[in-house]
């Protein structure tokens, strides 16, 4: 999804072709979400990384087993990418949720297709537990990202009354921690930009990554 800007005022939602069979659900979710970003016109926020900040955690982390084993540009490489990567996915997965809640509210003929979509997606993040994937991560980062996924997937698992994506979260102990992520969610139910940005830095400061980034808000009326 590209938001309009002053110099190409529409909003343009692309589906990849392999979601093809999801594209009606995909295309309502990415309505919801302009819903939220775009609730105050005057005010829609975009997040803006700390550069330095995030260099600063991606050194640690490349001294963390198991990148410490690499060899240092790609330990350094890797660790920069899982930094961004949970910072977007810390900006990405609330939304994520209020835009579920929104669709499956809004949106009942598309439910079999939001559970199709979303039981896809929970089929991918189960595979971080595999031992592969697992060992390739430092610890830290395996834990901030499954403790996201977890929120997702309580979220879902309320909505649809379906249990089964809690399982791999359950045998973890991943399913309290998610629990707390997703309050901070359900707390502002309201479905406003301003409740969106407080509840990203709500999780953020639950994940210690409050200090990687900034807001910036944009006046597009």
């Amino acid at each position: 999804m590209i938001s309009a800007r002053p110099d190409a005022p529409v909003h343009l939602i692309r589906v990849n072709a392999e979601r093809r069979a999801h594209a009606d659900y995909i295309i309502a979710a990415q309505c919801a979400m302009l819903l939220v970003l775009w609730s105050d016109p005057s005010r829609v926020p975009s997040m803006l990384l700390d550069q330095g900040k995030c260099d600063f955690l991606a050194a640690k982390w490349a001294k963390a087993k198991p990148l410490s084993k690499l060899p240092a540009d790609v330990s350094s490489r890797m660790a920069s990418f899982y930094t961004e990567g949970l910072i977007k996915q810390a900006s990405s997965t609330p939304l994520e949720i209020r835009v579920a809640n929104i669709c499956h509210r809004l949106c009942p003929s598309l439910r079999e297709m939001q559970s199709e979509s979303f039981n896809a997606d929970f089929r991918r993040n189960s595979e971080a537990f595999s031992p592969k994937v697992k060992g390739q991560a430092p610890v830290d980062v395996f834990t901030k990202n499954i403790t996201m996924n977890a929120a997702l997937a309580l979220n879902w698992a309320n909505l649809s009354g379906n249990r089964i994506c809690l399982l791999p979260y359950e045998s973890a102990g991943f399913i309290e921690p998610g629990r707390r992520l997703l309050t901070f969610v359900d707390s502002l139910p309201e479905e406003t930009s301003a409740n969106h940005v407080a509840s990203v830095d709500a999780w953020a400061d639950a994940l210690s990554l409050r200090s990687l980034y900034r807001w910036d808000f944009s006046n597009r009326r």
